[in-house]
């Protein structure tokens, strides 16, 4: 199962690169992507720069509202690290992983799991409902209707996590992390403020997509931006792609109208470059600076352990 794990996203990236390169004139993509206008690639980097700021501030909010206060710095630093990993894992994993760079005991990881569970299902339900408002402005049935649908899941997820414990056989495993989701539920000002932050940090993430599709020559409106990007999101979180590349491109092939296959992969090829690579290079030193700090950590703990009497 493990292999399989890191087989698939490998696989599943080739795979959907050569249906890609071999569906579209690769000279034409070659003169979108080098006849990009950097007005529009300046403001889209730069919309970028704000987001890892604008996401601890999320996260910092709900690590309050379930109790398990950390400072921004800390949330800061542990957003950068996985943007790292996001960049090298499937379905966004390193968003799930910076809970190990935020625990300060062993004790504290099954909450801060369910917390950044709970981040991220908020995240999926804002998105949604992004894309609801979209395709409701621009009078898009297709996906009004797939917006609608996809927000079924995160609004049965919210309501399953706060109730994982009862969940039979595995049900006492995630004891601890459903009590973080129900004290987290208690504070609606709090979870609130992150909601909004949420909001916040997707609408620059689809203000960065259509800067980028902009920048290549793409005549697209912000609505139908709003509208189609976040469904092909919820494509790139499949696990079945490296960060989602070309799965999500693919995907916004087919919802966008109006340009060119050409055009739309290279302002999505812009993206990819933009949020996860650009991001990562940040985040790189933070990884390297935060792994060494928790193993460091753990070496004190276990040096302390064996040095008690016994």
């Amino acid at each position: 199962m493990k292999q399989l794990k890191v087989v698939l996203p490998i696989v599943g990236f080739v795979a959907v690169c050569i249906f890609i390169f071999s569906s579209i004139d690769l000279h034409a993509l070659k003169n979108s992507l080098l006849s990009a206008d950097p007005k529009w690639l300046a403001l889209a980097f730069g919309i970028t720069l704000l987001q890892p700021f604008l996401t601890s501030v999320r996260l910092q909010s709900y690590l309050l509202a379930g109790n398990l206060p950390k400072p921004y710095t800390r949330c800061l630093k542990a957003v950068l690290a996985a943007l790292s990993l996001n960049a090298v894992l499937p379905a966004k994993g390193g968003d799930l992983v910076k809970v190990t760079f935020l625990q300060d005991s062993p004790k504290e990881l099954a909450p801060l799991a369910g917390i950044a569970l709970m981040e991220r299902v908020l995240d999926i339900l804002v998105l949604c409902l992004l894309a609801l408002a979209g395709s409701i402005y621009i009078g898009n049935t297709t996906t009004t209707w797939l917006a609608a649908f996809a927000l079924c899941a995160p609004i049965s997820a919210l309501l399953l996590l706060g109730q994982a414990d009862k969940v039979p056989i595995i049900g006492k495993k995630l004891l601890r992390l459903a009590a973080a989701c129900r004290t987290a539920w208690k504070q609606p000002l709090l979870v609130g403020r992150g909601c909004l932050l949420a909001i916040i940090c997707w609408s620059t993430n689809l203000a960065v997509m259509f800067c980028l599709l902009r920048s290549v020559g793409a005549a697209v409106r912000i609505a139908e931006v709003a509208a189609v990007t976040p469904l092909a999101i919820f494509v790139g979180l499949l696990p079945v792609s490296i960060s989602g590349m070309g799965t999500r491109d693919a995907a916004l092939v087919h919802l966008l109208t109006g340009t060119t296959k050409e055009v739309t992969y290279a302002g999505t090829f812009l993206y990819t470059a933009a949020v996860y690579w650009f991001l990562a290079l940040i985040g790189l030193v933070f990884l390297g600076r935060e792994t060494l700090r928790m193993t460091m950590t753990r070496t004190q703990a276990n040096q302390g352990s064996l040095q008690k009497p016994t």
